[in-house]
């Protein structure tokens, strides 16, 4: 079976166009490109803000020209991550989407589960059905001139996954309208009236840097950790590679002094670390036993976390000695440092039974020429929530003189109400098309809707979409029949609504 031949036609033949089209978050040209092509071949209104949205309007059915307003958004870029050992270039090579089904020897059993069946992964990449799926939703809607549907706008929104640079600048004037359908969500039969918060927190950790005698340079190589979503995926309890990193090198320092050369670890800010590389200098005469104690400790995380991330394992092998390292002391101290800042689930909630209310993802440790830059991403659904996050990462950094910290980019959480035509319409939908009645709860993750929230307080919005399972990591997949009951579902309740 070919990605082509699925069902709906239109749904898997847009998602494909887009896996050949680069777009990692900065670089969706190519997506809005495709979708303004889309609208005039289909003559339809469209707009192209000078921020990259791209946003497409469709006249009401006859007779239907007094039903609500609907919006219906996705965002059009995706994360970019590729698998421990293979390259990729996200700016310019296309993602290889794949099928498999029960009975091929590729398939999970877990997945086919979860997925109810088939799915679609990426050769060794992160896939892009965050949010390409969603995308291809909205265009399979807009192109159906059989539908019957009030007035519909569609917005695509750039650079949800870095900066929400799409959702900050969007025209308000586009969010009039009486309901939005986002179809970011990860979770089929979950419909989602709220988001986290978040905020950008970058600190710079300012070594003591020493001249390096009689040592000899080793390279620790951490990787094949699970990883995931830092917002849906942080409940799973997955390994963090940098925190683990830290913890196997403090074992370590039990018993053997080193100095740091290199740290570098995780990928993106809203992925949990999958991979962390350092480089130190370890005395001559205690090489061996720092090898010995490593792979000690290393045993020891591999059995901590063998249910969560199986496949982690360490490589030691050689790096080139720097004439420059840090101290004894700052190497021990940005060891602790890391160890120390708030990292998973902190706190959960007391609304919604099962979800993350407040977390920390410790997300990217990169060496400079003087500094060492270090990424977090705090979440919470409520503002206090992430307030108190910020003020303990500050009082942690406050302890060390050379480390300086600033928050950056604070995102809006988002609450909506419960009790709307919109949301009684899907709940029946859910029931009659999948036997299921929907669950009505909160996303630990970042959604657009919290700046589509602020910017037009009385939008009522809703959030859904089909399975998307391990976003933001290798093994992100999204479940076909989930694909097709969506679109099922989305058709005939813009149908109903009136």
């Amino acid at each position: 079976m070919e990605i082509k031949d699925l069902a709906p036609q239109a749904v898997f033949a847009h998602f494909e166009n887009f896996c050949h089209i680069p777009h990692p978050s900065g670089h969706e040209r190519g997506m809005a490109k495709y979708l303004i092509t889309f609208a005039q071949q289909h003559k339809l209104e469209f707009e192209l803000e000078d921020c990259g949205n791209v946003i497409i309007k469709k006249k009401a059915s006859a007779g239907r020209e007094n039903s609500p307003v609907v919006i219906l958004q996705a965002h059009i870029d995706m994360v970019p991550v590729v698998r421990d050992g293979f390259t990729h270039d996200f700016v310019k090579d296309p993602i290889t989407p794949i099928i498999r089904e029960d009975g091929s020897a590729e398939a999970k059993a877990e997945l086919l589960k979860r997925c109810d069946g088939a799915y679609i992964c990426a050769d060794n990449t992160t896939l892009g059905a965050d949010d390409g799926i969603g995308a291809a939703l909205i265009l399979s809607i807009l192109e159906d001139d059989s539908l019957v549907h009030g007035p519909l706008t569609a917005i695509f929104t750039v650079e949800e996954e870095s900066t929400m640079k799409g959702a900050q600048n969007l025209d308000p004037s586009y969010l009039e309208g009486d309901y939005l359908i986002n179809l970011d969500s990860e979770e089929h039969g979950e419909l989602f009236v709220g988001c986290a918060g978040s905020i950008n927190t970058n600190i710079t950790f300012i070594p003591e840097m020493v001249k390096v005698v009689d040592c000899a340079p080793i390279m620790l190589n951490l990787s094949g950790l699970s990883g995931g979503h830092s917002g849906s995926d942080i409940h799973l309890n997955r390994g963090n590679a940098i925190d683990i990193m830290c913890g196997l090198l403090a074992e370590v320092a039990d018993t053997t002094d080193f100095f740091v050369q290199k740290f570098h670890g995780g990928e993106i800010r809203n992925s949990i670390p999958s991979s962390a590389y350092v480089e130190l200098a370890v005395p001559l005469n205690s090489l061996d036993e720092f090898k010995e104690a490593a792979r000690t400790a290393m045993v020891r995380y591999q059995d901590l976390y063998a249910d969560t991330d199986p496949d982690m394992h360490l490589i030691l092998g050689k790096c080139p000695l720097q004439p420059m390292a840090l101290s004894y002391t700052s190497s021990q101290n940005l060891l602790s440092f890391l160890r120390a800042l708030p990292n998973g689930v902190l706190r959960m909630s007391s609304t919604y039974l099962g979800v993350v209310e407040t977390s920390c993802n410790l997300s990217t440790v990169r060496t400079k020429a003087d500094a060492l830059n270090i990424s977090l991403l705090p979440r919470s659904l409520s503002d206090y929530g992430l307030d108190d996050v910020i003020d303990k990462i500050d009082c942690i950094c406050s302890l060390l003189d050379n480390v300086e910290v600033g928050f950056t980019g604070r995102s809006f959480g988002w609450t909506s109400p419960v009790d709307t035509p919109l949301i009684a319409l899907l709940r029946q939908q859910y029931q009659q098309k999948c036997g299921i009645d929907p669950k009505i709860t909160s996303i630990h993750a970042g959604l657009e809707c919290g700046y589509f929230a602020n910017a037009n307080p009385n939008l009522k919005m809703i959030s859904l979409g089909p399975t998307v399972i391990s976003p933001h990591s290798p093994d992100e997949c999204v479940s076909i029949k989930h694909t097709q009951e969506v679109y099922e579902i989305l058709k005939d309740t813009l149908a109903q609504l009136s």
